[in-house]
């Protein structure tokens, strides 16, 4: 994102731009990280490994060759039961991504000179 430092010559209406440009900044950044965000869930044997979005969608799905030996009520059942737990997963991970910023307790951005 390109900054300008635009100057009103109203302290107060600077001071205002200044945090909007922050905050668009702050924004940008944790809609990058929350896209990053990824869960992942494999079975106690390895066999069976799925990785998932934060929004849940199914990313990949591994499965090791043995793990077709077990009939397939089975192997769908683990499927969906890692699937879960992938997704809560990536809950769990989208959550430690944003709640610096839901609580109000955000990391400072780059060139933010908020007062604190």
């Amino acid at each position: 994102m390109i900054q300008r430092d635009l100057r009103s010559g109203d302290p107060e209406l600077d001071r205002l731009m200044a945090e909007l440009q922050a905050s668009s900044q702050e924004f940008s950044e944790v809609i990058g990280k929350v896209g990053d965000v990824v869960g992942q869930a494999e079975s106690t044997d390895g066999k069976i490994k799925v990785r998932v979005s934060s929004s849940g969608q199914l990313l990949g799905l591994h499965l090791d060759p043995r793990a077709m030996r077990l009939g397939s009520q089975e192997l769908a059942g683990a499927i969906m039961e890692l699937s879960r737990r992938a997704t809560d997963d990536a809950a769990r991970r989208l959550m430690e991504v944003t709640r610096p910023y839901l609580e109000g307790d955000r990391p400072p951005a780059q060139g933010d000179r908020r007062r604190r």
